[in-house]
């Protein structure tokens, strides 16, 4: 008989959404690692059975008992892993492609069956796919980073003929506990009390859009985003890495205040809240068991055109350091606690660090890792790839059902031209030298739309506005607070005013 455990905070609010749309597979998160070189891939194949065997957080399945949500591990071994050949398609890696794709849009009922899927694919013999996909409710990013690591640890160990390097993982269990206690505790009303004063005086935002999080309303999943993906070459991403040290403060840090600046060029507002997404997790146990505890802390920030970029910087280490101390507080909890379940413009942008290195080889195989879905979005996630090697690169998630938000792909030029500003500015430059446009944008801007210059008939304003009255007099001229003025009226008003003034001595030059 399983052991059944309820769900935790962060799972509940996912299957909530879930259950009003079932067939809809916005919480799948998926990603793929390509992997070059001559791979051995049976060993790979039987490299994540073993992974999945010792990571129980792979197996929680759910069931619903008296209409309460259960969950439990299931250690029976009738899942799949597979091994999918395209080396004999006309386009190995189109083929892929559509395989993982068709994979990933998968419907979420959450008690048909296993909620994840691994894949060997084979699309020549010296290039190979390592395909992951899981629901968000057992598996967060974190988690999947951890299975990709661990199945390259357990590959390399097979193909060396050596014993497997470490055990089994702490159960999934370990997190639930973790969670119950969590709840019991003092730190748990510390931390509502710290989310409520930093946001409760939050003034009405202007922000277009509205941003993902992991607790999703429940009354509707968003489409799948547009993304766009693109990255800045080692010399730029080592000048980001030096400003980052000039300011005293770290990549994760430049980048969640590249964040900050970017949705204040776009929208002028002087109080700006982002989310950044956090582990959710208390301590080095937590952090080494896969499963479902991402979190999205809201960092508020400050500043107008003439605040220093040093300030911005300051405010956001500030912001994420205490964000950090309490993100075991569900996001959910926080819009309930400040009533704001409904706005979903709390957090329209979000960012995504992804500091947890992937790994790059495979035996002496080189693998790099690609993002494929992420899960559901409102408005705007950027995520930040800067974990290996010297590039860094930068994903757009943009849901462009929700009103105001940009293409993904101005979205991702207008970022990139903060980030660059930031990789030579000065601490004491302010944010108004930020350059969200870039030069055709700026030209289209100034120039463009300013090109207004028509001909005008050789009469003064006045003239020009009695020949109007004269021809449509009952047509608008002009409306105030649901005041309606036509020109016939305006011209009378005019006149009888003239006509006191002048009764008053009033004429050419005076002051009145």
């Amino acid at each position: 008989m399983p052991e059944f455990r309820e769900l935790m905070a962060g799972q509940l609010g996912i299957w909530y959404a879930q259950q009003l749309a079932p067939e809809n597979p916005a919480y799948n998160i998926a990603e793929y690692l390509d992997i070059r070189g001559e791979l051995d891939v049976e060993l790979l194949v039987e490299a994540l059975w073993r992974m999945v065997d010792e990571t129980d957080g792979f197996r929680v399945r759910f069931r619903e008992i008296d209409g309460v949500p259960m969950q439990y591990v299931d250690d029976t071994r009738d899942y799949a892993i597979h091994h999918v050949d395209v080396s004999g398609e006309p386009d190995p890696e189109a083929a892929a492609e559509r395989w993982m794709r068709s994979d990933v849009g998968r419907g979420g009922d959450l008690c048909a069956g296993w909620l994840f899927t691994f894949a060997a694919i084979t699309l020549a013999p010296d290039r190979h796919f390592l395909y992951q996909r899981s629901h968000h409710i057992v598996m967060d990013g974190h988690g999947g980073a951890m299975a990709a690591a661990r199945t390259a640890e357990i590959y390399t160990a097979l193909l060396e003929g050596r014993p497997r390097v470490g055990g089994e993982r702490e159960s999934v269990h370990a997190l639930f506990d973790a969670e119950r206690a969590y709840r019991d505790s003092a730190d748990y009303a510390r931390d509502r009390d710290y989310w409520q004063s930093a946001l409760s005086d939050l003034p009405e935002p202007s922000q277009p859009g509205g941003a993902g999080h992991p607790g999703h309303s429940a009354r509707s999943l968003p489409n799948p985003p547009e993304w766009h993906f693109a990255g800045i070459d080692p010399e730029q991403a080592a000048a980001l890495k030096t400003a980052a040290r000039r300011m005293g403060t770290s990549l994760a840090g430049l980048m969640i205040s590249a964040a900050a600046v970017y949705m204040h060029c776009l929208t002028g507002d002087r109080d700006v809240v982002i989310g950044v997404a956090v582990l959710g997790r208390a301590g080095p146990r937590e952090r080494a068991i896969p499963g479902m505890k991402a979190n999205l802390a809201p960092i508020r920030v400050t500043m107008g055109p003439g605040t220093p970029i040093q300030d911005v910087v300051r405010q956001t280490a500030r912001a994420v350091r205490d964000g950090l101390r309490h993100q075991r507080y569900r996001y959910e909890e926080i819009l309930r606690d400040l009533k704001l379940v409904n706005r979903e413009a709390l957090c329209p942008l979000e960012v995504n660090f992804v500091s947890f290195d992937y790994p790059v080889r495979f035996g002496e195989c080189a693998a790099v890792q690609h993002n494929l879905s992420t899960g559901p979005i409102n408005g705007t996630r950027i995520s930040v790839y800067a974990s290996s090697g010297e590039d860094i690169d930068f994903k757009i998630d943009a849901n462009r059902d929700s009103a105001g938000v940009a293409p993904a792909a101005d979205i991702s030029r207008r970022f990139r031209n903060i980030v660059r500003w930031l990789a030579t500015a000065s601490p004491a430059d302010t944010v108004s030298q930020a350059g969200l446009l870039d030069p055709e944008e700026r030209r289209r801007v100034l120039t463009g739309w300013n090109d207004t210059v028509v001909g005008l008939p050789g009469a003064s304003v006045v003239e020009l506005f009695e020949a109007r009255a004269a021809v449509v007099p009952g047509a608008v001229a002009v409306v105030c607070d649901g005041v309606v003025v036509s020109f016939g009226e305006l011209e009378g008003r005019a006149n009888r005013l003239a006509r006191y003034l002048v009764a008053q001595g009033v004429g050419r030059e005076s002051v009145v």
